[in-house]
């Protein structure tokens, strides 16, 4: 299935389809308007850049804003597929991931043969990063507490999910991305945004909420934040089971916690490597 429309930051229109994979592929990306047709795993290790959104580059290749396209796969369980892209970010259709779920649902899924490997959280972990705290839990399923809000504390808003594919849909897909009226200048400044309107984006001024339609939850911003919180997570390469805690997240927070999962993960295989048994002897030739 594909996907037309315009980059939030970049503002370049930009075509997006989403193709099968074979088992262990993983989500990939393919930037078809590059020669060679170069691809870039969605990796936490690939991440170069979390500036107001995630950025993902390997070589010569440079993705922007990826978060709420894995959201949208992650969310329904997919574990390998390809992204193919004709520009270097994807479209940012309404602000939210209702167009993903729309092509995810058209295209329909399919089960592959290999197990799916989750990765269980053994002990938490805890991480402070410029104002957000984030941590993560033991748990026996995918579970987000968030608090969001300004610095000021202006729309502090709290939002508890188990995440699964129905509760993914339901309750988090149509979370729109927002910013406040006194960060637009900054953005702009800095060469982003170029893409932003109210079509696919809520502006908060002082209490008023600038927006083409009604909030679609009464907690939106809180929810679009979990799904960030989902799709920056995704770049781990395979779900997590665990109950992360957010408060003030960011992406820069969120791919941290990502690394600290990853790296205690790696601990983990690691200790396993040194205490496990000593590979079998050879058998001498005769």
């Amino acid at each position: 299935m594909s996907y037309e429309g315009v980059g939030l930051h970049s503002g370049s229109r930009v075509k997006m389809a989403f193709l099968p994979a074979p088992p262990k592929t993983g989500l990939r990306f393919r930037r078809v308007d590059l020669e060679g047709k170069p691809e870039i795993e969605a990796r936490v290790e690939n991440v170069t850049d979390t500036n107001r959104s995630t950025t993902l580059s390997k070589g010569n290749i440079r993705i922007h804003t990826v978060e709420h396209v894995l959201a949208a796969l992650a969310g329904y369980g997919i574990d390998n597929a390809l992204i193919e892209l004709d520009a270097n970010e994807p479209p940012i259709a309404d602000g939210s991931a209702r167009a993903y779920c729309e092509m995810i649902r058209t295209a329909g899924t399919a089960q592959q043969p290999d197990p799916r490997e989750p990765y269980a959280i053994p002990a938490p972990l805890l991480i402070e990063q410029d104002g957000s705290l984030m941590s993560v839990h033991p748990c026996d399923r995918f579970r987000i507490n968030c608090t969001s809000s300004d610095k000021q504390g202006r729309f502090t808003q709290f939002y508890s999910l188990d995440v699964t594919p129905e509760t993914w849909e339901r309750e988090l897909a149509h979370a729109r991305t927002f910013c406040f009226f006194e960060e637009i200048e900054f953005l702009i400044k800095n060469g982003l945004i170029k893409g932003g309107t109210l079509e696919n984006a809520v502006v908060i001024r002082d209490d008023a909420v600038l927006t083409t339609e009604p909030l679609r939850y009464p907690d939106e911003f809180v929810r679009h934040k979990m799904l960030d919180i989902l799709g920056d997570l995704t770049l781990l390469g395979q779900p997590v089971v665990g109950h992360v805690v957010a408060m003030l997240p960011s992406h820069a927070a969120n791919v941290e916690l990502g690394r600290q999962i990853a790296a205690q993960q790696q601990g983990q295989i690691q200790a396993l490597r040194t205490f496990g048994p000593p590979p079998a002897a050879k058998a001498a030739e005769l």
